[in-house]
């Protein structure tokens, strides 16, 4: 905030329950005793005015008051982060915070070189693929239960309908009504393995992930010139563009975002502030 604002919010500071600032008061005092009584208090007033104003506006206590009423511009891409990572429970939060960590101290190193830092967009977009992989991962996990809770039950049903399916003494409308249950069951029994097997994908991802950042990591401290770290970023853009394409194949499933945009990191995220205070308090523990 600029010093005139500062200035400008003294001149208008109201004590607790005062519906006008009392140094409009001193003001209009000044004034009519300069007027009245003699100019003199108008040269007075204007330095006790000024000391005031200097005053309180370079005071630390005030400006952090100042401050703390102005509106928060919004932050799209902070808004948007912190929407999905209220997707995720406690423990796949904390998971993403320290790919967030591990991704931030990279982001630090490539500071050191013009070359370097121009792949820091694609580390971002790494993370950013990361949270996406763990929402993902955490809705085919509720299929992975649902399958270990009831396999053994659905093929119970299966088997009794398959039983009853082979007797004689049934009418068309019963054997229709049987073999429309079958089917039901079969395409449950086949989404709950698809959903494994897509579940074990994306752990297998966001494995990956954490390791080819971690390579990044090792690589840019042990990297001697710029060619030789190059060549790790450009194997972590090889990784994203692998994973994004394979996230996208799975949209019907996995209702992931759009990826085909370049999505930034909020920058309490880059500098390691951790989650806002909105977020904080809106995510249920």
């Amino acid at each position: 905030m600029s010093a005139g604002r500062y200035l400008w919010a003294a001149a208008n500071a109201r004590p607790l329950g005062m519906p006008i600032a009392p140094n409009w008061f001193a003001l209009a005092a000044v004034s009519l005793l300069g007027a009245f009584v003699s100019p003199g208090f108008w040269v007075l007033g204007v330095g006790l005015e000024l000391g005031y104003l200097l005053l309180l506006s370079r005071n630390v206590r005030f400006r952090r008051a100042v401050d703390a009423q102005q509106p928060r511009a919004v932050d799209p891409a902070g808004l948007r982060y912190e929407n999905t990572l209220g997707l995720l429970d406690a423990t796949q939060r904390q998971r993403q915070q320290r790919v967030e960590a591990r991704a931030r101290e990279v982001l630090q190193l490539l500071a050191r070189s013009p070359l370097m830092a121009s792949h820091a967009s694609s580390l971002e977009q790494l993370v950013w693929l990361n949270l996406r992989l763990l929402v993902a991962g955490q809705a085919l996990s509720v299929v992975a239960d649902t399958a270990a809770k009831e396999s053994a039950e659905l093929q119970q049903q299966e088997d009794q309908i398959d039983l009853r399916l082979a007797g004689n003494a049934l009418d068309d409308e019963l054997r229709r009504s049987l073999e429309q249950q079958k089917q039901v069951i079969d395409a449950r029994q086949a989404a709950h393995t698809e959903g494994l097997r897509r579940s074990e994908h994306v752990n297998a991802e966001l494995q990956r992930i954490e390791q080819q950042i971690a390579l990044i990591r090792e690589q840019t401290l042990l990297a001697t010139d710029e060619e030789q770290i190059g060549i790790a970023l450009n194997a972590l853009t090889t990784s994203f563009n692998e994973a994004s394409h394979w996230l996208n194949s799975q949209r019907d499933l996995l209702g992931v975002l759009e990826l085909n945009e370049q999505q930034t990191l909020p920058r309490y995220v880059l500098q390691g502030q951790g989650e806002q205070p909105a977020q904080a308090e809106s995510v249920k523990h």
